[in-house]
């Protein structure tokens, strides 16, 4: 057995190249991945979890670990990768206790360090290549992707590695790694060193144990469990109730059913223990498959805490959901319930953390903070409105009127000659009116001054289950489901909400437009407003009460408001 010191170096991500160093229990690995264009700044961060969470998981579910069958995950695991993407990795396993099996692909390379000799071990240019051997104490294994080999050469290399930890290692060759700004550039360093004396004094003791055992008579060969008389008291209570009538027995008699009394005793507990050392053994490979991995997720969370939060709550939400699935996996008060009850408060706390989610009361104001809503309050048969600085607009079955602000004052600007059959939201921008037609399938466009109409969209959609509509120059159309649909210039964009705790529940409303840097959900059936960046990548929310009955809101986004229009009370809550 051995006791690990681990170090990682890992590069910064380009728009072009992304790279991670990974262990979990006794599977490590190195991965990078390079395209020829820049892509989003998320698709290869992305691809390259899948993969690593692909590996994870075909590893740990082999129920025999070999060369061939580690091969076999790593092989699946890569499917993964789109055709056209450069891939460097390497793989490595220790089982039973001191063999290693190490897998390449992409250049990327295997060293290792014995004694004061260092060299490659593997090294592969496309197909995946394997080798095995036996660890030793004090070796040192570095497995690096083919940037990594590129940028620190051997010689730089086998200098660093002159008798010093992998922290200390990598210390030293991190700056000029970073200072190449080569995304897939990264690398794991791994010393094993021999457990500690005492442990081994306590190994070599039960094989001594073992070796006298056998030497002894053939009541011996029957394995000894320890403290075994504890269960005497007990058999002899079963003795006395199973009440054996009284016999005159010869002394002979007598030795020989104290002896099978004995034996009897000895093989029952020998099948206790023997029982309860395979339970023991089924406990520690479960807990082996199951906290390593949530542990791996709860450290790439907090690592990318400060850089992209949506992927942070990602790991965060998967650390979660293993440890809650196995938490009643294991006994009360167990050792292993206990270190995921730990874990699982730490990563309850970093979510909570991520969420950025704001608990809050809400306040009662006067209608006049918010004109609109003071509209929709006195005019209850108003479902769907929008505004621009001056102007509230309404539209019904009717036709679209438009309100006057400071004098309350309306009149209808387009008549309804069965232009729609039923309005599900309205929108305006540059003066133009936009109207989502439900049951026609079409956002109508009047265009500005005469109100002509046409159709916005190149070809219809389906939008039955819609529910509410706004603009920023982009028209988002928010449907029960919780899905929405961008489009721009007519024409259906790509879009999709990312990083939320929980799904949008009968959501009822959404706001944005041009002058704020957000989209806003009223989340009716979680009692909550969400926030979005114009991605549609998560970045808060607010709760409270008052949202579950919301008819409408309105977002004062540089004055730090949200105003809400629930059972006839307007409401406020401030941004963070």
């Amino acid at each position: 057995m051995f006791d690990l010191a681990i170090a990682k170096i890992v590069s910064t991500p380009t728009l072009s190249s992304w790279s991670q160093a990974y262990n979990a229990g006794n599977l490590f690995a190195v991965l990078s991945l390079a395209n020829q264009e820049e892509t989003e700044s998320d698709t290869l961060n992305l691809l390259g979890k899948e993969i690593i969470d692909a590996l994870e998981k075909e590893y740990y579910v082999l129920e025999e670990k070999n060369l061939a069958s580690i091969k076999e995950a790593i092989i699946i695991a890569l499917k993964k990768v789109p055709q056209g993407l450069t891939i460097s990795l390497v793989v490595a396993a220790v089982v039973q206790k001191n063999v290693l099996y190490a897998f390449s692909k992409g250049n990327g390379k295997v060293i290792l360090k014995r004694g004061e000799k260092i060299g490659k071990i593997l090294s592969s240019e496309e197909e995946i290549s394997s080798s095995s051997g036996f660890l030793e104490n004090e070796d040192l294994l570095i497995l690096s992707t083919n940037r990594f080999a590129k940028i620190i050469s051997a010689d730089e290399l086998s200098s660093a590695l002159d008798h010093l930890p992998p922290s200390e290692i990598a210390e030293s060759l991190s700056p000029k790694v970073h200072e190449e700004q080569k995304g897939e550039a990264s690398a794991i360093i791994i010393s094993f060193k021999k457990c500690t004396p005492a442990y081994e004094e306590l190994q070599e003791e039960e094989e001594e144990q073992k070796d006298n055992d056998e030497k002894q008579t053939p009541l011996n060969n029957i394995e000894k469990p320890k403290k075994v008389f504890f269960l005497l008291p007990y058999f002899l209570a079963i003795k006395r109730k199973l009440n054996f009538p009284k016999q005159n027995l010869n002394h002979s008699k007598k030795v020989f059913l104290t002896i099978a009394f004995i034996l009897l005793i000895i093989l029952v507990t020998s099948v206790f223990f023997a029982m309860k050392r395979k339970e023991d053994a089924k406990t520690e490979a479960l807990f082996a498959s199951i906290f390593p991995t949530a542990q791996q997720k709860f450290d790439e969370g907090q690592s990318l805490i400060g850089l992209n939060k949506n992927l942070a709550r990602e790991d965060f939400s998967k650390a979660k959901e293993i440890l809650l699935e196995a938490k009643n996996k294991f006994k009360p008060d167990s050792k292993e319930e206990k270190q995921i009850t730990e874990l699982l408060f730490k990563v309850e706390s970093s979510l909570s953390s991520a969420l950025e989610a704001y608990n809050t009361q809400g306040s009662v104001v006067e209608d006049k903070e918010s004109k609109i809503l003071s509209f929709e309050k006195s005019n209850p048969s108003a479902l769907f409105l929008t505004q621009d600085s001056k102007t509230i607009y309404l539209v019904d079955e009717k036709g679209v009127s438009s309100i006057d602000k400071e004098s309350q004052k309306g009149k209808q600007i387009i008549k309804n000659d069965e232009h729609w059959s039923s309005q599900s939201g309205i929108g305006v921008y540059l003066g133009n009116i936009y109207i989502l037609d439900k049951n026609g399938n079409q956002i109508l466009k009047f265009s500005s001054g005469s109100y002509n109409k046409n159709d916005y969209l190149v070809n219809s959609v389906d939008f039955s289950n819609a529910s509410s509509m706004s603009i920023d120059g982009s028209i988002y159309v928010l449907f029960k489901n919780g899905s929405i649909t961008k489009f721009i210039k007519g024409k259906q964009e790509s879009f999709s909400v990312t990083g939320l705790d929980k799904p949008l529940s009968n959501p009822s409303k959404i706001y944005t437009d041009v002058d704020i840097d957000n989209i806003y959900i009223l989340d009716n059936g979680n009692s909550r407003i969400v926030v979005l960046d114009k991605k549609g990548d998560y970045k808060s929310q607010y709760s409270t009460s008052a949202i579950k009955n919301a008819k409408d809101f309105e977002v004062l986004e540089p004055s730090k408001k949200i105003f809400i229009l629930s059972d006839n009370k307007i409401y406020q809550i401030d941004l963070k």
